[in-house]
């Protein structure tokens, strides 16, 4: 996008994103953009942020991707905006040209993500933030939502990346040497490939669950908080955003702590400020968690990880206890 600036500006402007004086001074890369092209485009007395889906993932561009995902995030922010709750915690959305899957944020500045968590160890100053964003969590879940927010082609990619791809034997993805071994006995554990279905059939909705269907953010990790130097802990690409077990945002939260090196008796006492939907099931939290240690550091997507093998093994051996014991093969 940033070589057709005219162009960008032109749209902008046709769309009344832009008023009729500004113009673009600078278009450059806003973050690293995983999912989808992001652009900070500069005009001047303000900035704004533009983000684009294309048919593939921007960092990994020979997977496919659907297209439709950003009007599914359009969606998400409407819903976010009936709640002060969970809308202060995002960006504002601007606008949606849906001809062109591109959307419009408001620029939160040179605000940080937090994976920078993953080298540390219990870091005790970003303690409220975590709060607030379970907080967020809660009130996300707390939404009423109406009609089926399905997002089946996201969520039908994420299964695979999920649930199937981290335990295919030779899954062609670069794993530690010493992790191996470990990797070899996961493929072959075959309690922990039917338990695995079973989670992904439930994340796929195609399974019961106990919990009252709620909407998720989908992605719920430290690459979509934004560390903002004023307002603290915002969340951004729900992308993957869907009506479903209210445990999968949990598990996934909770796996990503793990792996930022936080205990679990600190894990717990988070939790104690995560407001649970009618029929949360804690062992079905688990359950996913443990499927996204898993595919962490067995999949595609892994994360810039500081821990040794020795503890990543731990966090896998309990990954897979927790995966077996979910109930969800009950």
């Amino acid at each position: 996008m940033a070589k057709n600036a005219d162009a960008i500006e032109a749209r902008l402007r046709a769309l009344k994103w832009i008023g009729a004086k500004e113009s673009i001074v600078e278009l450059a890369p806003a973050g690293e953009g995983n999912m989808n092209r992001t652009l900070r485009a500069n005009l001047g007395s303000r900035s704004i942020v533009l983000k684009q889906s294309v048919p593939f993932v921007a960092k990994y561009p020979d997977i496919p991707a659907p297209l439709e995902r950003a009007s599914v995030e359009a969606a998400f922010y409407a819903a976010a905006s009936t709640s002060d709750v969970v809308s202060r915690r995002m960006p504002q959305l601007l606008g949606y040209d849906d001809e062109n899957r591109l959307l419009c944020f408001e620029d939160l500045g040179a605000a940080q993500d937090f994976t920078s968590l993953y080298a540390a160890i219990e870091a005790d100053d970003i303690h409220a933030d975590l709060i607030s964003l379970i907080d967020w969590l809660g009130a996300l879940h707390a939404l009423d939502i109406d009609g089926a927010f399905a997002n089946n082609a996201m969520r039908e990619l994420n299964h695979q990346h999920i649930f199937v791809v981290p335990l295919l034997a030779d899954n062609g993805v670069a794993i530690e040497s010493e992790l191996t071994p470990l990797y070899e006995s996961f493929t072959h554990d075959e309690a922990l490939g039917a338990h695995a279905q079973r989670l992904g059939a439930i994340y796929l909705g195609t399974a019961s669950h106990d919990s009252r269907p709620v909407l998720l953010h989908g992605d719920f990790y430290p690459g979509s908080w934004l560390n903002h130097r004023t307002e603290g802990a915002m969340v951004i690409d729900p992308e993957f955003g869907f009506k479903g077990a209210p445990e999968f945002d949990v598990g996934v939260f909770t796996a990503h702590l793990t792996m930022c090196g936080y205990r679990q008796s600190a894990i717990t006492t988070l939790l104690e400020n995560y407001h649970a939907p009618d029929g949360f099931d804690s062992r079905l939290a688990s359950g996913f968690a443990g499927m996204e240690v898993i595919r962490r550091i067995f999949g595609v997507a892994q994360l810039p990880l500081s821990a040794d093998v020795e503890t990543q093994a731990e966090w896998l051996n309990t990954a897979r206890t927790s995966v077996v014991a979910s109930g969800a093969y009950d």
